[in-house]
């Protein structure tokens, strides 16, 4: 009852500390379109394979995936909205797999709420149909779940965790203080899972998946640099907890060292790549060895890195989706001003002073075939919801993925992170119609992905709305 008073306290404080509205664009609409869809003579990528299948058609109804065959005849006496799929390409809905839908992307200086409704929309905008969010409270992410299910609030499926389970004075704590600032600070550390000691375990998993989550995620990381870190017996005993309640547990990580010890300890699946250290070729073959996918989220860092510097500028899908009060402080020399911030400031130092092992890290994982999938790790300064993601896939295709990659870790592939058999995240009879239409062949120009011609959520075509 304690911690339901307090987290109610601290909503209504969030509510009102930052109320003001800057989210007055809208983004995105449903189509008033009642039928069954039929898309004609397309060309698939399933999301499993390097190769597309060639002119099918497919037939949605009830947002799901129907039929797929080669020449379908309509059933007589019904209708179809019919869609010229010749010379275009059908392929599953882009899952972000690393969000923080409660945060709004501003420095703490400015106090922005977040606004959980234009995020969700910004995603959807991008082609971003699934989420996995990493760090909210279970209770206002599942409202928004449920929401979004029962189609009072469009945007992506919500998949999420509770508030990450740490150590005392250990990341998000500190930095959370910061963002949040006075008197939201105060409550940080009261609501958020701290452990002690191994006998604390079991009690801790018992209590946070009680919260009705799809998954456990642990920190492991110093944020801000010298910062306490949850020691190995604390990690392995809270996984092995988690995983006796039949839940995955993605862990926070950020060194070669804290890598190592997650996948040890049993982590399912490694949030963050590698960014916080140089990982030696013994330390990749121990994480390549152990088959845990890695979300990475390069642009986040890359960005942080630009701001640090006063060099960040915004893309163009950053101006279309994110409102200037927001993006204006972190831009060219007015990030500078982050060095007033002294957690922010040790972290994103620390970030630029690592950055030089990001490549030859990255490549030792990508050399050793480990599964690589996209996260962005917005809303935080620097990470914006939908425009982030896409930069992601320019990133990853710098460091060497390849388009195939790029395009099933953040699809087919990303829907296996916690899930046996996700109705989600592949082109098959009988998976949800989140869905994109793309004009050509992805896996030879991956940009397309960018600018989908038609975007389908639940079997709903979402249109975009022109600015």
């Amino acid at each position: 009852m304690k911690n339901i008073i307090i987290l109610s306290l601290f909503t209504l404080l969030s509510f009102l500390f930052g109320c003001k509205n800057y989210y007055t664009k809208e983004l995105i609409k449903k189509s008033d379109n009642t039928f069954p869809i039929l898309i004609t003579e397309v060309n698939i990528f399933n999301g499993k394979d390097s190769t597309l299948i060639l002119n099918k058609d497919v037939v949605i109804e009830n947002g799901f995936i129907k039929v797929i065959t080669n020449h379908f005849i309509p059933i007589k006496n019904k209708s179809y909205k019919i869609i010229n799929g010749k010379g275009k390409t059908l392929m599953p809905g882009l899952i972000d797999a690393h969000v923080h839908l409660s945060g709004s992307g501003s420095v703490p200086w400015k106090n922005v709420k977040a606004n959980e409704k234009y995020n969700l929309s910004a995603y959807l905008y991008a082609g971003i149909t699934t989420v996995y969010d990493m760090g909210g409270t279970a209770s206002s992410m599942e409202k928004l779940s449920e929401k979004v299910e029962k189609g009072t609030l469009l945007g992506p499926t919500i998949y999420h965790a509770h508030i990450p389970i740490t150590i005392k004075n250990s990341h998000p704590i500190p930095l959370s203080k910061e963002i949040l600032g006075w008197p939201l600070k105060l409550f940080v550390g009261i609501i958020t899972p701290t452990i002690k000691n191994t006998g604390e375990a079991k009690k801790i998993i018992e209590k946070y998946t009680n919260k009705k989550v799809d998954y456990v995620k642990i920190i492991c990381d110093q944020i801000p640099p010298d910062s306490p870190e949850m020691p190995f017996p604390l990690l392995k005993a809270l996984i092995d907890e988690s995983h006796k309640k039949g839940y995955k547990v993605f862990v926070h990580m950020g060194s070669p060292e804290d890598a190592v010890n997650a996948v040890k300890a049993g982590a399912d699946v490694l949030a963050h790549g590698i960014w916080r250290g140089k990982l030696t070729p013994e330390q990749a073959d121990v994480i390549a060895n152990s088959k845990v996918p890695v979300i990475y989220t390069l642009a986040a860092f890359q960005n942080v890195n630009s701001i640090n510097k006063g060099e960040y500028i915004p893309n163009k899908y950053d101006t279309l989706l994110v409102p200037k009060i927001i993006l204006d402080p972190v831009t060219k020399w007015n990030g500078l001003d982050i060095k007033n911030q002294p957690v922010m400031s040790a972290f994103f130092n620390d970030v630029t002073n690592k950055s030089p092992y990001w490549l030859d890290n990255f490549k030792l994982l990508h050399n050793r075939n480990v599964t690589i999938v996209l996260g962005t790790d917005s809303l935080l300064p620097g990470t914006y919801a939908g425009s982030t993601f896409l930069q992601e896939i320019d990133v990853l295709k710098e460091y060497g993925m390849t388009n195939f990659e790029i395009l099933t870790g953040s699809t087919y592939l990303s829907s296996k992170l916690f899930l046996q058999n996700p109705d989600f995240g592949s082109v098959e009879v009988g998976k949800k119609a989140n869905l994109l239409l793309i004009n050509g062949n992805p896996l030879v120009n991956l940009k397309l992905v960018k600018t989908p011609e038609t975007i389908l959520m639940n079997g709903t075509i979402i249109l975009k709305i022109k600015s």
